[in-house]
C-alpha cells in the first residue's frame, strides 16, 4: 500500500521520485505553457492577491508559485521533489521574489493560508480522504480553495495507452480506490467520489465542475 512508501521513502533521507533530468524538462515545459485563465479565475473570486498568504500545494517547478508572487501573495511553495526544489529556488531567485518553501509530502503541508491552490497531482496523496480534510484544514476561514485534479476520464485515456497485466492491475487500483478508499498505486479518482468526499464537509461555497479529463474544484470555507 501506499502509505508504506509514506513511512520508507522519506525527502529528507535523500529520496526523490522525480530524476533530476525529468525536472528540468518538465520544468521548461511547463513554464512556457503556463495557463493564465487558471490565475485569472481564481482573481474571479480573490480579485487582489496582495499580501494573501498562498500555499501551492504539490507545486513542481513552482511555475504558478511565481506567479503568484509576482501579483503580490505571500505564497508558501510545497512539493516532496528536492530536484524541483532546487529549480524553485533559483527561478525565484533570478525573479528576485522571496518565497517560502516546504519539503515533504502532500500530507505533510502544515500552517493556515487564504488560498490553497492544488494542480494536477492529487493522484499522489495516500488516502482520498484524508487528504481533502488536510486541505481543509489548512485554509483558514473564510479562506478558498482551488484544485485542479485529473479524474476517470484521464484514466481511461491512461488505459487505452496499456495492455496485459498493467492494464489490468490499473483497473484493479481503480476500483479499490473507488468502492473501499484503498490506494496500491497512485490512481486517478472519480468526478463522483470527488463530489462525495468534498459534500462531507463544510463550506459556505463548494462547486465541482468536470471539464473533460479534468475536475475542478472551488471552494470558500
Amino acid at each position: 500500500m501506499l502509505w508504506l512508501k509514506y513511512y520508507f521513502q522519506k525527502p529528507e533521507k535523500g529520496f526523490d521520485p522525480v530524476p533530476k533530468a525529468f525536472a528540468e524538462k518538465y520544468a521548461a515545459n511547463e513554464c512556457q505553457k503556463l495557463n493564465n485563465e487558471v490565475i485569472e479565475a481564481i482573481k474571479e473570486r480573490v480579485p487582489d492577491f496582495k499580501n494573501k498568504t498562498i500555499l501551492d500545494l504539490g507545486a513542481g517547478p513552482g511555475q504558478y508559485s511565481i506567479a503568484f508572487a509576482k501579483k503580490g501573495a505571500k505564497v508558501t511553495w510545497h512539493d516532496i521533489s528536492r530536484n524541483y526544489l532546487d529549480i524553485a529556488k533559483t527561478k525565484a531567485a533570478n525573479e528576485s521574489l522571496a518565497l517560502n518553501f516546504s519539503l515533504g509530502y502532500l500530507e505533510e503541508a502544515h500552517g493556515k493560508f487564504d488560498i490553497i491552490f492544488n494542480r494536477i497531482c492529487w493522484y499522489y496523496c495516500i488516502n482520498d480522504i484524508r487528504f481533502a480534510k488536510c486541505i481543509y484544514n489548512l485554509v483558514k476561514e473564510n479562506g478558498y480553495g482551488f484544485i485542479i485534479v485529473n479524474n476517470e476520464k484521464y484514466l481511461k485515456e491512461e488505459l487505452e495507452k496499456e495492455s496485459g497485466l498493467k492494464k489490468m492491475a490499473m483497473k484493479m487500483s481503480y476500483w479499490l480506490n473507488e468502492n473501499f478508499n484503498i490506494k496500491f498505486t497512485h490512481v486517478h479518482p472519480s468526478h463522483k467520489k470527488l463530489a462525495k468526499i468534498f459534500a462531507r464537509l463544510n463550506f459556505k461555497h463548494l462547486q465541482l465542475e468536470q471539464r473533460g479529463h479534468n475536475t475542478l474544484i472551488t471552494f470558500n470555507k
